[in-house]
């Protein structure tokens, strides 16, 4: 298919921004300003105007889905008129639909048609637990997907760091080589998700798989330190903040306090860059 829209927007961005500041979007509703809850759209509302307030710092948008579909019909609305706005104000920065979705080859089908046809997101994170044949309809319309290898949650060990019998490798080892034969098929439309709680292991697979995109969460309220990620990781990531830039207070200043953290952030990955 060649390479897919999310890898030439992300990387004309990171160029034109000397930066890999990916803004998350967990609009989690106990959390929202009142003045965001006193809306008829309350997660399009605050969704709004952290895109309106940090778009000259992002390289890219990650939605996490959950928080929209917690309300059925009226959150995938919202959660499409949030994609919509993205495209009228910033449409060269590409959207990360966080949504790691994982089913069989038939079903997987049909997520791929509803997120790179109908909505033409750039990007989905996926879970590869079901192997490749769930994987290839994304990649066959022509999407980027994202991969999850080693998660930032702090049960990631209890699966992703098991042995594997006679190789001596973890399991997450095997899921970085698997996602890089898979890149090798598909150019420019696989990359892989690798927490920045994990800098050692992030180095460990950069050295293995130095061309793969990483998309790093973990970065900001989960505590990962952006000097050590980005020195493991290198400029072939998206490092993503979510509850760091967007939930700082429920004040009526909310998006002012987005806009300077997403500028202190984009401020110090530019010195790092350089």
């Amino acid at each position: 298919m060649g390479t897919s829209s999310f890898l030439k927007k992300f990387t004309k961005r990171r160029e034109e921004l000397s930066s890999l500041l990916s803004v998350g979007l967990d609009p989690e509703w106990e959390k929202l300003p009142s003045v965001c809850l006193s809306s008829e759209t309350p997660l399009f509302s605050f969704s709004k105007s952290i895109v309106e307030k940090t778009h000259p710092y992002a390289t890219a948008w990650k939605p996490n889905l959950a928080f929209f579909e917690r309300f059925g019909a009226k959150g995938f609305r919202e959660f499409e008129m949030y994609v919509d706005l993205c495209r009228a104000i910033c449409p060269e920065v590409p959207i990360i639909a966080d949504a790691k979705r994982g089913d069989l080859a038939n079903t997987a089908k049909e997520y791929a048609k509803y997120y790179f046809e109908t909505l033409q997101v750039e990007a989905l994170t996926v879970n590869p637990y079901m192997g490749r044949d769930t994987l290839l309809p994304y990649l066959d319309v022509g999407g980027f997907i994202f991969i999850l290898g080693l998660t930032s949650n702090p049960s990631s060990s209890d699966l992703q760091k098991l042995v594997i019998q006679g190789k001596g490798e973890f399991l997450y080892e095997e899921v970085s080589d698997f996602t890089a034969r898979l890149e090798s098929e598909y150019p420019g439309q696989v990359g892989i998700v690798v927490g920045g709680t994990h800098p050692a292991e992030l180095k460990k697979i950069r050295d293995r798989h130095p061309s793969l995109i990483f998309l790093i969460p973990g970065f900001g309220a989960q505590g990962g330190s952006l000097e050590e990620i980005y020195a493991a990781a290198g400029k072939n990531s998206v490092i993503n903040s979510s509850r760091g830039i967007t939930l700082l207070t429920k004040e009526d200043n909310f998006a002012d306090l987005a806009e300077k953290k997403a500028l202190e952030i984009h401020t110090q990955m530019s010195r790092l860059f350089g």
